[in-house]
């Protein structure tokens, strides 16, 4: 029988590129709910400790130093915890699952996670052989400490314009190219 995988939480983290509450399918058709948390040197040394042992010489750690953008070393540490949306017991059967996302008060909730919210998350440290071996962080429950709601790009408030550009629309524009069919 295998060994149940220990439950470990987080502390206080900060979220970038939150994919929390639909499974990001770019590399994996099948779907993977993923967060990348930022913690600074201090709050890392709890999870590297549960990580360093299970590393075994692999070269995937799960812990990277945060580089800002001349690939210079912030202080900080980025951890990437993941989900698969869709997973394959070893009898074959597939089964899809998703973090449950919670609030402080340990209600579900179904708010939309965005970058800058402020997390902690309940994983389990899974070693690996394959390829060079190393550690994945399997992400189950996701506690919302400081709620920074995700909104789309289109959602954006204007205000008053003073400016009078009319652009030409889909419409209009299909229109104007029966038209120099003519010519």
């Amino acid at each position: 029988m295998a060994t149940k995988l220990p439950m470990n939480v987080t502390p206080v983290g900060t979220a970038a590129w939150p994919w929390l509450n639909t499974p990001d399918t770019r590399y994996d058709a099948d779907g993977v709910y993923q967060v990348k948390m930022i913690f600074n040197k201090k709050d890392i040394k709890g999870i590297q400790a549960i990580v360093d042992p299970l590393m075994n010489g692999g070269k995937h750690n799960p812990v990277k130093p945060e580089l800002d953008d001349q690939d210079k070393p912030t202080g900080n540490f980025v951890v990437n915890f993941k989900l698969k949306a869709k997973a394959k017991t070893k009898s074959g059967d597939t089964f899809t699952q998703k973090p449950i996302l919670l609030d402080t008060a340990g209600n579900r909730v179904l708010n939309q996670v965005g970058a800058g919210s402020k997390l902690k998350i309940a994983y389990q440290a899974v070693p690996f052989n394959q390829g060079a071996g190393g550690v994945t962080m399997r992400m189950q429950k996701v506690r919302i400490m400081d709620l920074v709601e995700y909104t789309k790009k289109d959602d954006v408030d204007w205000g008053k314009d003073e400016g009078s550009f009319v652009g030409t629309t889909a419409e209009a524009s299909e229109d104007t190219e029966e038209d120099n069919e003519d010519f």
